[in-house]
């Protein structure tokens, strides 16, 4: 009699290799999870921004996007898990955004205001930061005339 299928022997040496190859993956597979994080957050803060200047705009209002946490805006230079945009002086109706988990905004000013003639009300820097290091951070740069770009960023502005 011929019998079909694997030994025991033949499954455990093949289990062994796929165990092998994914502890071998996991690492890059890692860090680009954390790079798509990064990634997502600065688009989806590059957008906001957007949104906080065409609300200021149409509204004919200040508009005003801040690092927050649970509690609200926050200092400057702080490292903040969310942001909020709302129109002045309607802080009380903010729309709050929050961060993946591990993922930090920083900003050189703690409030990014855009005035109703579409200009900023001064130049700022955020940096959106991994906060497990894993991947690298991004910068978002915004212009006196309210122009928002991406820019590189270093370490180093995640720990300062």
């Amino acid at each position: 009699m011929r019998t079909r299928g694997f030994t025991l022997l033949e499954l455990c040496v093949g289990l062994a290799l796929v165990a092998l190859l994914a502890s071998l993956a996991a690492p890059s597979f890692r860090r680009a999870l954390r790079s798509a994080a990064v990634r997502t957050a600065t688009y989806e803060l590059l957008g906001d921004l957007q949104q906080t200047r065409g609300m200021a705009i149409v509204e004919s209002r200040p508009g005003v996007l801040c690092l927050a946490d649970a509690a609200g805006c926050r200092a400057a230079g702080d490292p903040a898990p969310a942001w909020r945009l709302f129109l002045e002086p309607d802080g009380d109706r903010a729309l709050t955004r929050a961060l993946p988990a591990g993922i930090t905004v920083r900003g050189t000013r703690a409030r990014v205001r855009f005035s109703e003639r579409a200009l900023a009300a001064s130049a700022a820097t955020l940096t959106i930061c991994d906060a497990q290091g894993v991947a690298a951070p991004r910068a978002i740069v915004i212009s006196q005339n309210a122009r928002a770009r991406l820019a590189a960023a270093s370490d180093a502005d995640c720990r300062a």
